[in-house]
């Protein structure tokens, strides 16, 4: 984690800032550790934590009372404001005023697409989230040893939609089990994004279960996105209940040597345009060919066109190819970027 810190001290050192502040749940997690809930999204009581470094010093997460004890868990210091009681509901005023006590340098670097305005007013700042997005793009040890158990948990979820998936269970009962079994792998209650789709919905490329029952020969599309410990892990497969359609086959066929490819084109130099458009010599679709996963779970780089992103030894790249005429299908794997190519972490089934 110290590397990332001096990363990012370097960044507003060249910016000419004295000292760095971010908010983003993801970027705070990147820079201390603190893995803030999100969940249950923004609160009425407290904004998301804040963490601000400066040349020679710890971080500080500035955080409600409720949040303390989990931040100071970190190792941080922490600064606090009044969070949930029975006192005048001032989160904004709050944060900002404990923030300016925080903050000893006559100028900051923020990202300023996600720094609430409040906060940044009466300081000198100066934007460097661009500079930011590109130094989260390549991974610590630590952090991809993270992204791994990440990544662990989505085989578990991808393991028991399989086992699970049978004529006459519903999307949202699939879901459940799914859901459940990723929990128990990480053994705590997750945040998680994910696509459930199944038979014609497929075709939209994704969405949440609903209350559609699976019937044999549908194709099930499953996208699982947890975060554990602060970090993403993502993965998707498409599977086939029963016999799968001629057409089906085909287009399972077809997404999965297109992901076979790309990866094999994954090393230290590639283009991430070229990346892009080596998937779409073979298929349609309206989305990205991949993206970065880290604390946030879609980060740099973007496997998309035009893009003129080299990949770098240590960056994390979910590769995702798919298509959706007809029948919907999309397959996906997380990659490592080593020195000599690329290492799958994804250990789930891809087959139909």
């Amino acid at each position: 984690m110290q590397s990332r810190r001096e990363r990012a001290l370097a960044i507003a050192e060249a910016a000419g800032a004295g000292a760095i502040v971010v908010a983003h749940p993801s970027a705070v997690t990147w820079l201390t550790g603190y893995a803030p809930e999100i969940e249950t999204g923004p609160s009425a009581f407290a904004l998301s934590a804040i963490a601000v470094l400066a040349a020679g010093g710890t971080p500080v997460l500035v955080v409600s009372e409720d949040e303390a004890d989990a931040a100071a868990a970190t190792g941080c210091e922490v600064a606090v404001y009044p969070g949930f009681g029975i006192g005048p509901v001032d989160p904004v005023g709050a944060a900002a005023r404990t923030l300016a006590g925080v903050i000893d340098s006559p100028s900051i670097a923020i990202d300023a697409g996600t720094l609430p305005a409040a906060l940044a007013e009466g300081h000198d700042w100066i934007d460097v989230g661009g500079e930011l997005a590109k130094a989260r793009a390549v991974k610590d040890p630590d952090e991809i040893e993270l992204i791994r158990a990440a990544i662990a948990v989505c085989d578990e979820g991808q393991r028991a939609a399989r086992a699970h998936a049978t004529a006459g269970i519903s999307e949202l009962d699939l879901w459940m089990v799914v859901r459940g079994a990723m929990e128990r792998a990480a053994q705590t209650r997750l945040p998680v994004l994910a696509d459930l789709v199944s038979g014609q919905r497929t075709t939209d490329v994704g969405g949440p279960p609903t209350t559609r029952v699976l019937a044999e020969g549908n194709l099930v599309l499953c996208d699982l996105v947890p975060r554990v410990a602060g970090y993403w892990g993502d993965s998707c497969a498409t599977f086939a209940i029963g016999e799968p359609s001629a057409a089906a086959r085909v287009a399972h066929a077809r997404a999965r040597s297109t992901l076979e490819e790309v990866i094999a084109a994954v090393r230290p130099g590639a283009i991430a345009g070229e990346l892009d458009a080596l998937a779409r010599a073979h298929l349609e679709f309206p989305h990205h060919t991949g993206h970065g996963l880290g604390t946030g779970w879609h980060e740099e780089p973007r496997i998309i066109p035009g893009s003129t992103t080299v990949l770098e030894e240590g960056m994390v790249v979910a590769i995702e190819p798919g298509s959706y005429e007809g029948v919907g299908v999309r397959v996906e794997q997380v990659v490592l970027v080593t020195s000599e190519g690329c290492e799958v972490l994804s250990q789930h089934d891809l087959t139909l």
